[in-house]
């Protein structure tokens, strides 16, 4: 019996160890470096839950490096923000009766998060909003300059920006290979 308890307890704290992520480190230590920008847990923390932030490292390193060459371009992400009427819907937190399956994920999350972030449910749904509304216009601001427009309704046209866009990325990343630390496993 003591040694299915030891096995039991082991089992148990190895798959607890495995699901930790980020949980174990501090807000303010650096998971990565990129051009001298560095990207602290506490950023991934703010993005992502615990468990899954470090799945989104190389994602959140292309857009800051994506940030970096629009910033360097000296582009204007304006065009691109979501218009203010639509920024205040997405900052607001669901009513807690919502019926929508979207809208409670969005609230689950939202608590979640500010729970571990000290903040109110409505004050991270504010921060996060914005946060996404302004990465989303970077990537976009920056799409537009290197692939031009296209038309989203056109099944061909989709599939060859894809194309573009991995080699667009792949590229960015292989130029600013050396100027990009992990520094978390």
């Amino acid at each position: 019996m003591k040694k299915i308890l030891c096995i039991g307890v082991l089992l148990g704290a190895t798959i607890l160890a495995s699901c930790n992520g980020i949980s174990t480190y501090e807000d303010n230590e650096v998971a990565a470096i990129v051009n001298n920008h560095e990207i602290t847990i506490g950023d991934l923390r703010f993005l992502y839950p615990d468990d899954k932030a470090l799945d989104y490292l190389d994602s959140v390193i292309v857009t800051e490096l994506i940030k970096q060459e629009v910033q360097e371009m000296n582009l204007d992400i304006s065009p691109h923000l979501m218009a203010e009427e639509s920024q205040d819907d997405f900052e607001k937190l669901p009513p807690e009766n919502t019926k929508d399956e979207g809208s409670k994920q969005v609230r689950k999350y939202a608590i979640a998060q500010a729970k571990k972030l000290d903040m109110t449910p409505e004050e991270f749904q504010q921060q996060y909003a914005k946060k996404l509304n302004q990465q989303s216009a970077y990537i976009n601001t920056y799409l537009e300059e290197k692939l031009g427009g296209g038309n989203i309704n056109d099944p061909k046209w989709i599939e060859k920006f894809g194309e573009e866009y991995n080699d667009l990325i792949e590229k960015l990343v292989e130029e600013n290979e050396k100027e990009i630390e992990v520094l978390i496993d």
